[in-house]
This record gives structure tokens, C-alpha cells and sequence, in this order.
């Protein structure tokens, strides 16, 4: 598995947005002592991508505002048609979502699903 973090770890606890359909394809949050880690439900061999808790929140800021790039320095998120695609800016892990994937994402952000509270302002 491509990963851009070889300190990830080896049972993360995966959580997806409450606006994901029952077909549970999506993209994928799970939290960890240090920061967050994505992954696309459809596609877990694709790899993951890893932020830090202060380059989460920028991420999740900079995609519910629909920037097309990020000042996170972790990934850049591009839309290529109607789908979304995250890509590493340290690893060759892409990951693309379609627009119904990104939009239950955006829609969970925006219900602060992914805001994972003392741990993100840190």
C-alpha cells in the first residue's frame, strides 16, 4: 500500500461522513495521536495521506471553501471534471472521489464531523 506516512498506524478506527451513501464509498478520517490520516473507502490500496492536526484543519478549511489548491503542505486538492482528486505533495498517493463522495465529505466538514476538537487547535 502506498502511503505517505510509514508511521501510520496499522488499525486505524476509519469514519466517514454522516451524508455518505449506503453504498460506502467515500472518503475515509481517521484521527490519530498526531494528526489525521484520509483514504478512499472504494480504493484503500491506493494509499493514505497523513496530516499533521494544524494541517488538517487548513485542509478542511481550504476544501469547504473550495480552494483548488491548499496552503496545508500536505496535499493539493484539484478538480479534474466533476470529480475531486487529493494528491500528496511528498508521496505518489492520489486519491480521487467523485462528486458525490466529495460533497457528503464537504457536508460532514461543515457539520464539524471531521473537526476533532482540542487535538486540530493544537
Amino acid at each position: 500500500m502506498n502511503t505517505d506516512s510509514p508511521t501510520a498506524p496499522a488499525d486505524p478506527i476509519w469514519r466517514k461522513s454522516s451524508y455518505s451513501t449506503g453504498t460506502g464509498n467515500c472518503v475515509e478520517v481517521a484521527p490519530t495521536a498526531d494528526g489525521v490520516i484520509i483514504r478512499h473507502s472504494k480504493h484503500p490500496d491506493a494509499g493514505t495521506i497523513t496530516f499533521s492536526y494544524p494541517a488538517w484543519a487548513a485542509f478542511v478549511r481550504d476544501a469547504s471553501n473550495g480552494d483548488p489548491t491548499s496552503a496545508n503542505g500536505v496535499a493539493s486538492i484539484a478538480k479534474i471534471g466533476t470529480d475531486t482528486v487529493v494528491g500528496s505533495l511528498t508521496a505518489e498517493v492520489e486519491l480521487r472521489f467523485d462528486e458525490g463522495e466529495w460533497s457528503a465529505f464537504l457536508a460532514g466538514a461543515a457539520d464539524a464531523e471531521f473537526d476533532f476538537g482540542v487535538q486540530v487547535a493544537a
